[in-house]
């Protein structure tokens, strides 16, 4: 929802006609709005950390951030950008610690970039399953024996 609307809420009760609602509550809504309305998105995990990081980084005053009536279309970009090849699995804590190193070094409004650039590597887990040490045959185990003899020799 680009617009703002009249009937915005402060702390879930209507706000009055002409009442003031703080652009910083406007904008915290609207992330909340953005969020719910992709709840059946596969991406739905990456946009509960992106409202989240920006609802903190919009509380803490950072220059250059969106105004309230873009920040949704601010966070679908970065959801097209930095959720390109994420999965859950892989890339959740990821994420979150590449969002708290941001909170630890920026003043600034942040491009998806810094976040990228910020995330720990990725954890490659190992493929489960075993090696048929039957098809490895005598020959092949001599031949390794004597690579690894030829190597621990040239290193004394």
């Amino acid at each position: 929802m680009n617009c703002l609307t009249p009937q915005l809420t402060v702390l879930g009760f209507p706000a009055r006609m002409g009442a003031y609602v703080p652009k910083t509550i406007q904008a915290q809504q609207h992330l909340i709005e953005w969020r719910n309305a992709g709840s059946d998105s596969p991406d739905f995990w990456l946009r509960g950390i992106i409202c989240e990081a920006f609802k903190r980084m919009i509380a803490r005053r950072m220059q250059d951030a969106p105004a309230a009536d873009v920040i949704d279309s601010v966070a679908a970009d970065w959801i097209d950008i930095v959720g390109e090849g994420m999965t859950e699995e892989q890339d959740r804590e990821r994420i979150i610690a590449g969002f708290k190193l941001i909170f630890r070094e920026c003043r600034r409004w942040p491009q998806p970039a810094e976040l990228l650039k910020r995330l720990p590597r990725r954890i490659v887990k190992p493929q489960t399953g075993s090696v048929n040490v039957a098809a490895v045959d005598e020959g092949q185990h001599e031949r390794s024996a004597e690579a690894i003899d030829a190597i621990l020799e040239s290193l004394t």
